[in-house]
């Protein structure tokens, strides 16, 4: 009996490369009795609405794309209770999440091997009714993620987060904030705020230092507060990008739930992408519920 794969296809994303791919990826998967259908994303048709236009049963979606692509994804499998295992071929320009759980970067991996491959489940995370799948962040370096230009980011990579992100220095947003957690609370003034289940964010290692599970139903929250001048702000910059949060200016707090009022709204990515801005965010940890699969270790 032929296995049935939906392929979802981001054709614009990272170096714009993948559609050369398709071919051969198609073709491998047929060789390992797999049946498949190729769709490709659009600005008015995402992989979300791809997934819930389907009209038949697969057992295995893999998705051809960016974190952005990916969380778009998760959240119509998760919104439709989808018990289907999502194949990941990163073609992004910083693929944080496939860094994190060791996802192939090779394009035709997954359908040489798919045989080989195995399922994993990974934690989820809620913000407030909506779905992501690594990442919210809001304050300095965050913005860049969604407004950097596509075509900026396919010529330079990771480097064009960094150009956008030294404007962000010398004009960086500030958030009066209540923080808590399940351990702790926490009031003060920050620039800088993430709350994650991956070892990398923006393409930088943030826990070099850290022990990360992906499904022991807790999210990393790194905040940084207002610094006093110039010289402290790069100062902690460096220290959060070299991964070493050890700081009186940075709070570090393992958590399954989080709660964070403003007075005005914090602007928020969520996966790479824009999530709006909110005054209240409600955060917590859905263990263990989304299955992936990913390559023998």
């Amino acid at each position: 009996m032929n296995h049935k794969v939906l392929i979802i296809v981001n054709p614009v994303s990272g170096k714009n490369n993948i559609k050369k791919y398709i071919s051969r990826i198609k073709e491998n998967f047929e060789k390992s009795d797999f049946q498949t259908e190729i769709k490709y994303t659009s600005i008015e048709n995402g992989a979300g609405s791809i997934i819930k236009d389907s009209k038949e049963d697969f057992d295995m979606i893999l998705i051809c794309g960016g974190d952005g692509t990916l969380n778009q994804a998760i959240q119509e499998v998760e919104y439709e209770n989808l018990k289907v295992p999502i194949g990941y071929i990163p073609t992004g320009t910083t693929n944080d999440f496939a860094h994190s759980i060791n996802i192939s970067f090779d394009k035709l991996h997954i359908s040489k091997n798919i045989n080989k491959y195995c399922s994993r489940k990974i934690d989820l995370g809620m913000i407030n009714d909506r779905v992501f799948n690594y990442v919210v962040a809001f304050g300095l370096f965050s913005e860049s993620s969604y407004k950097t230009r596509i075509k900026l980011k396919q010529k330079l990579g990771r480097f064009a987060y960094v150009l956008y992100g030294i404007k962000e220095i010398f004009n960086h947003k500030t958030y009066k904030l209540q923080i808590q957690s399940d351990t702790t609370i926490i009031e003060d003034e920050f620039i800088y705020g993430s709350i994650s289940n991956s070892k990398y964010i923006g393409g930088f290692d943030l826990f070099k230092n850290k022990s990360i599970e992906f499904d022991d139903g807790k999210f990393e929250a790194v905040f940084v507060k207002k610094p006093k001048n110039f010289l402290q702000m790069l100062r902690i910059i460096l220290k959060v990008l070299r991964g070493k949060l050890e700081d009186e200016c940075i709070y570090y707090i393992q958590t399954s739930n989080l709660e964070i009022k403003c007075n005005k709204p914090i602007e928020l990515s969520i996966d790479g992408e824009y999530g709006g801005g909110k005054k209240d965010i409600r955060i917590h940890v859905k263990k263990q519920s989304i299955e992936y699969l990913v390559p023998p270790t």
